[in-house]
């Protein structure tokens, strides 16, 4: 679904800033380029802002984050020119809506996804603060998901299987297989 919506988007950009580039003056073959590439420098800061705050570089953001917020800028500026130069005001507004989101992903964007890289789920039965130690309830009920598995499949449980069966998430699971396997 997030696929779908980024690629309706970038086509919206896309046919706005085609359409504005050729009203403008802009020769056919240079109008289309330009939303593409806002969008796309979009994407690679975003994904760059995301792999520094995942690897610890948070002091390094402050030039990225400021041509984030200029892409959205420029982006709202292309989206809503032509319409509040011809005083169509409600399609101004209405051709704003991407960019002003743009611009708040932006600033919101990078935060969720570092909040979410910071948060390790604690499942049931994992002991609070030590994330790769399941606590005993949790291991016997791995090991008699791991031995009705063997009967029925003849070979050692999955972590996804696992991770299925307890509704864990993928490090308890996986920490769980290691758990049961050093005892078999």
């Amino acid at each position: 679904m997030v696929f779908i919506i980024a690629g309706l988007a970038f086509v919206f950009g896309f046919g706005n800033g085609w359409l504005l580039g050729v009203r403008l003056g802009v020769p056919g073959w240079i109008a289309p380029l330009v939303a593409p590439a806002v969008d796309l420098s979009v994407m690679a800061l975003l994904a760059t802002m995301q792999y520094l705050r995942a690897n610890a570089a948070t002091g390094r953001l402050v030039g990225p984050r400021l041509l984030l917020a200029f892409c959205g800028l420029v982006t709202l500026a292309l989206n809503t020119a032509y319409p509040i130069l011809s005083a169509q005001y409600g399609r101004a507004c209405f051709d704003a809506v991407a960019p002003l989101l743009l611009i708040g992903w932006s600033e919101v964007g990078p935060r969720l996804l570092a909040s979410l890289h910071k948060t390790v789920p604690d499942g049931p039965g994992v002991v609070p603060g030590k994330h790769s130690e399941p606590s005993a309830e949790l291991v016997k009920a791995a090991v008699q998901l791991d031995t009705e598995h063997r009967s029925v499949h003849g070979r050692p449980i999955t972590r996804d299987a696992l991770r299925a069966g307890l509704k864990v998430s993928n490090e308890v699971a996986g920490a769980l297989l290691r758990t049961i396997r050093v005892g078999r």
